[in-house]
C-alpha cells in the first residue's frame, strides 16, 4: 500500500481482513511525519501490517499481466517544503525490488466531478475541488452553491453541515428571503448547575473502549470499537466536566475605577473646597499628588498647563495639607521616589 494518511491504512486493514498474508505500507516520510491518526497506525501494526518508511515507489513490475513487484528508491529528509514539512529527497542509486503481488496507491483523494455538465464552466481548484466564495458558498455559476467536502476536500462532518447552513441561508436569500434558516425543534431549556459529583472525580481514569480480540478482528468487518456496558458508560459519563455551564455563568463585575478621564466637563462634578488632587498619565500611573484649598480651581489650571495629565481623582480633606503629606509618604514607600511632577516641590516634607 503505497501512502500515509488514514486512506492508505483503511486499505492495509482491508487487505488482511481480506485474506493477505503480508500487507505493507510503504511512506515516503518517517513516522513522525504520517498525516495518518497515530491510533489507526498502531491498530494496524497490532493486527500485523507492516510499515517501510522513507521510501517512494519508481515503477511497478509486472509479467504476463500480472504485478510481481514494484521498485522502490529511498528517501531522505531535506528542508521544509511551504507546508512546513519536510521535503523528502531520492538517493540516487538506492533503488531495491520489492515482491508484491497487490499494489493499492493511497496517495490522496479527489473530487468526482464526472456527474457535472461541461457546458456549466464550472471553476474548479488547483486540487479539483470545487471553488466558492466563502461568504455564500456560491459558485461561479450565478444560482448554483457548493458545500463540503467537494470544496474544502477531506474535512468532518460537521464542517460539512456547516457548510450546508451557510449555502442554505444564502439560497434563502438569492430566492429574496431573510437569510434566516433556523428552525428550533424544541424548546431551549436552561441546564441544571447541579453537577452531582463524587470527590475527586477529576482524578478518575479514562474508560478503556472495549475492542474484539485480535484474531476475531483480522478476520472480520465488524466493529473494532465495541460500545460500553451500562455502568461503564455510567462512569464515563460521571467525568464529565459540564464545560456548558460556562455560558451561563455571569461576568464577574469589577469595581469601578478610582479615577476619572481628565475633562473639563468631568470637572464639573469636583466641590469648589478643601481637598487633594491626584493627575495620572495615559499610563494611569501618578504623576501629581497636590492639596489645595478650592480643588475645582487648582484642576481648572492644570488642565491647561498639564497635557501629559489623562486622567484624575480627588477626596475632600479640611486638613488638605496632612492629607497630601500622608499620600506624599505613601508613593514614596510604594516606589521608591516622589511622583513625576513633585520633585523639588515636596523636600520640605522630608527634612
Amino acid at each position: 500500500v503505497i501512502g500515509g494518511g488514514n486512506t492508505a491504512i483503511d486499505c492495509a486493514r482491508t487487505a488482511l481482513r481480506l485474506g493477505a498474508e503480508e500487507v505493507i505500507v510503504a511512506y515516503r516520510r518517517t513516522r513522525k511525519e504520517m498525516p495518518a491518526h497515530p491510533m489507526e497506525v498502531a491498530e494496524a501494526e497490532e493486527e500485523g501490517v507492516k510499515f517501510m518508511f522513507l521510501v517512494a515507489p519508481t515503477k511497478i513490475i509486472g509479467s504476463g499481466g500480472k504485478v510481481t513487484g514494484i521498485e522502490l528508491i529511498k528517501m531522505e529528509l531535506g528542508e521544509p517544503d511551504a507546508g512546513g514539512r519536510r521535503r523528502p529527497i531520492p538517493i540516487k542509486g538506492s533503488e531495491f525490488l520489492l515482491e508484491a503481488e497487490t499494489v493499492i496507491p493511497a496517495i490522496g483523494q479527489e473530487v468526482d466531478t464526472s456527474f457535472i455538465p461541461s457546458s456549466l464552466n464550472l471553476k474548479l481548484s488547483r486540487k479539483g475541488t470545487i471553488e466558492v466564495k466563502p461568504d455564500t458558498m456560491e459558485t461561479n455559476v450565478k444560482g448554483l452553491f457548493a458545500g463540503g467536502d467537494v470544496v474544502t476536500g477531506p474535512a468532518s462532518v460537521i464542517e460539512a453541515i456547516a457548510a450546508g447552513r451557510k449555502a442554505a441561508s444564502s439560497i434563502d436569500k438569492y430566492l429574496g428571503g431573510d437569510g434566516v434558516i433556523d428552525l428550533a425543534l424544541a424548546p431551549a431549556e436552561p441546564p441544571s448547575p447541579w453537577l452531582g459529583r463524587d470527590e475527586k472525580f477529576g482524578y478518575w481514569p479514562r474508560v478503556a473502549t472495549p475492542r474484539p480480540p485480535l484474531e476475531e478482528r483480522r478476520s472480520t468487518f465488524k466493529p473494532v470499537e465495541l460500545c460500553f456496558e451500562d455502568k461503564a458508560a455510567l462512569d464515563e459519563a460521571k467525568r464529565c466536566l459540564r464545560c456548558d455551564l460556562r455560558f451561563y455563568i455571569t461576568q464577574v463585575t469589577l469595581p469601578p475605577e478610582k479615577w476619572i478621564e481628565f475633562t473639563r466637563e468631568n470637572l464639573e462634578v469636583v466641590p469648589e473646597t478643601e481637598g487633594v488632587l491626584q493627575l495620572l498619565d495615559a499610563n494611569k500611573e501618578v504623576i501629581y499628588i497636590k492639596g489645595t484649598a478650592n480643588m475645582k480651581q487648582e484642576l481648572l489650571q492644570l488642565i491647561e498647563t498639564t497635557p501629559q495629565a489623562k486622567y484624575f481623582m480627588w477626596e475632600e480633606a479640611k486638613m488638605f495639607t496632612s492629607r497630601e503629606s500622608e499620600l506624599l509618604q505613601q508613593y514614596l514607600q510604594t516606589h521608591g521616589k516622589l511622583p513625576q511632577m513633585n520633585v523639588g516641590l515636596e523636600e520640605d516634607l522630608y527634612e
